[in-house]
Parts: structure tokens; sequence; C-alpha cells
């Protein structure tokens, strides 16, 4: 009868144990989706400060975060940057751009030799492919700033390249 007793004992210690072990699992999966919900939100920070595991995963979680952080910050920055620079470039280049179109404009009007009609032809060719690139970079610069967005509309292959062989 005893050896029924001390078994029914063993086996209610096991259940016990096993029904703790879940419990802490259970607490820790609740812990660990209450850490994530913070992360998600923004507003993550550490709460425990103890020797335990969930509190080692919590600081590298913590210090994992606080990297991500920083490095969009890092890239969100050099985006400015960059930005910036694209529009310096362009604001720099408007004005001897139209010069140049404009100084070729009013030699056109004089008389020229045959051989300074060609060289003033390229002058213009050249001020206006300067227009395109600056138009361009403009355009990127806005496209990646999220300032354009490109709505993809279904069209016709030959009137497409038939532009793109215009230009």
């Amino acid at each position: 009868m005893s050896g029924y007793l001390i078994s029914g004992i063993a086996l209610l210690l096991a259940v016990i144990m096993v029904m703790f072990y879940r419990w802490r699992t259970i607490c820790t999966v609740k812990r660990l989706d209450e850490m994530l919900k913070a992360a998600m939100n923004g507003h993550f920070t550490e709460e425990t400060f103890d020797e335990s595991c969930l509190s080692a995963l919590e600081s590298r979680f913590a210090r994992y975060l606080m990297a991500n952080t920083l490095s969009a910050q890092r890239v969100q920055e050099q985006k400015d940057q960059m930005s910036a620079l694209i529009s310096d470039i362009s604001h720099q280049t408007k004005t001897p751009v139209a010069n140049l179109q404009l100084y070729a404009q009013l030699l056109a009007e004089q008389p020229l030799p045959p051989q300074g009609v060609e060289c003033l032809q390229a002058i213009l060719s050249q001020a206006d492919k300067l227009q395109t690139l600056m138009e361009i970079l403009v355009k990127t610069s806005r496209l990646e700033n999220g300032i354009l967005s490109i709505h993809p509309e279904p069209s016709e292959l030959a009137t497409v390249v038939g532009r793109i062989v215009t230009q």
C-alpha cells in the first residue's frame, strides 16, 4: 500500500512541477509578447534588471532596438543630405545654363559663317542636355523624398518607343 502512496505522491509532484513550468513558460511568452508590442509601438524600455535569462534577453533586445533606431536615423540624415545636395546643385546650375541658352540665342540673331552656325547649334544642343540633366536630377530627388510618385499606366509600346526615339 505504501508503494501506491509513494507512487501517487511522486505522480502528484510530477504533475505539479509540469504545471509550474508550464505556468512559467506562459508568463515568459506573455512578457515577450508585451516586449514585442512595446517595441512595435516605439516605446520599449527595460523593466527587469536581474540575473534571469529574460532580463538578459530584454537587455539585448533594447540594445538592438537602439542600434536599429540609430541606423534608421543615419540613413534618413544621409537621404536628407543627398536631397539638399541635389537641390543645391540644381539651383546653382540653373542660372548658368539659362545664361548659356540666352547667349546662344543672342548669337543666333547675328550673321554667322557656316562654321559659326554649326558651333552655335552644338552649344544649344549641349545647353539643352544640361537643362534636361538638371530637371532629371530634381525629379529624382523629389521621387526619392516621396514628393513625386509613380503611377504606371498601360499604354501602347509603339507610342513609348516612338517618344524614346525622338528624344
